[in-house]
């Protein structure tokens, strides 16, 4: 099953299940589910009775490895990366899809076919998505028809297939914290950004601790290596898309660090002896890039 077609769900009602089954605290029967999540006067965006909505969450939980329904009792049980999750925290939820979508078993040959099962269909999309910049206009369906063109090898296909899909990666993309609404829009269908600020900062919060230092040369190397749709990531180059190199950051990943620095949950430094340094694209210095020697995290600001 394709993770961005008609077959398979959106991120919301998937959410809605788990926040069901992560609050319960033990396995829930696929009767009392179906009962509690999908009433008769719940439609879906697709104009699907909410059965069906609901069937389509259970089926792409199963397919991702969040799911498990009981041969023998029918009953729904959270599993592999959405185990621990406890109903309450989206960007948790948003970073176990990200764990399970990921999976090298999901996104074998990504750049040797046009082989659309898995995720291979979304990670494409998402790989070819973040080339761009956060700085430029949003990208709706007019556009992306015009640069999606050639865009991959050859081998792997166009980046999106068709308006369908465009407008489930709309939705996929900013659930996985990979891509973001613009607040602002001129209109298109289902405009977006490529602002992977969500994901970077829940990944960088999980790898290292407030008050902890760590080159940010290696630091790149290992959120490429989480994030492997980044450019410079290996599923970005098994695409052949344009890799920054190891020593720059490459504009989408640019962005997320300006911002964790700007919004202080992470600090970038310079150290003016240091061997080893990353290039950030800044906007407030377009004609030169910005020299980072190490990353700080920082405690998140309270609220």
């Amino acid at each position: 099953m394709a993770l961005i077609n008609v077959d398979a769900s959106r991120p919301d009602p998937m959410w809605a299940v788990v926040r069901l089954l992560a609050h319960s605290k033990q396995p829930v029967s696929l009767t009392s589910a179906r009962a509690l999540l999908s009433p008769p006067t719940l439609a879906s965006r697709e104009k699907d009775d909410a059965s069906e909505m609901f069937n389509k969450a259970i089926k792409t939980l199963r397919e991702l490895g969040l799911l498990h329904v009981h041969d023998s009792t029918s009953e729904l049980e959270l599993v592999g990366p959405a185990a621990l999750l406890n109903g309450r925290d989206w960007y948790a939820f948003s970073a176990a899809l990200r764990t399970a979508m990921l999976e090298p078993e999901r996104n074998s040959g990504l750049g040797d076919n046009d082989e659309q099962k898995g995720a291979r269909d979304l990670t494409r999309a998402l790989a070819w998505f973040l080339t761009f910049d956060p700085m430029g206009p949003p990208v709706g369906w007019e556009q992306a028809q015009k640069l999606r063109q050639d865009a991959l090898k050859p081998e792997a296909g166009p980046a999106i297939v068709n308006a369908e899909r465009w407008g489930m990666f709309g939705d996929w993309a900013p659930a996985l914290g990979l891509a973001a609404r613009p607040l602002i829009s001129d209109g298109g269908r289902s405009p977006l950004t490529p602002d992977c600020t969500a994901a970077v900062r829940y990944l960088m919060q999980s790898l290292w601790e407030p008050d902890e230092q760590v080159n940010a040369v290696t630091a790149v190397r290992s959120i490429r290596e989480h994030l492997p749709v980044l450019p410079g990531g290996e599923y970005s180059r098994a695409l052949e898309l344009d890799n920054p190199g190891d020593r720059v950051a490459g504009a989408a990943l640019s962005f997320a660090l300006l911002r964790g620095n700007d919004e202080k949950w992470l600090r970038l430094e310079l150290d003016s002896d240091a061997s080893l340094v990353l290039q950030v694209s800044d906007p407030e210095q377009p004609s030169s890039p910005r020299y980072v020697s190490d990353i700080t995290m920082q405690e998140v600001p309270s609220a």
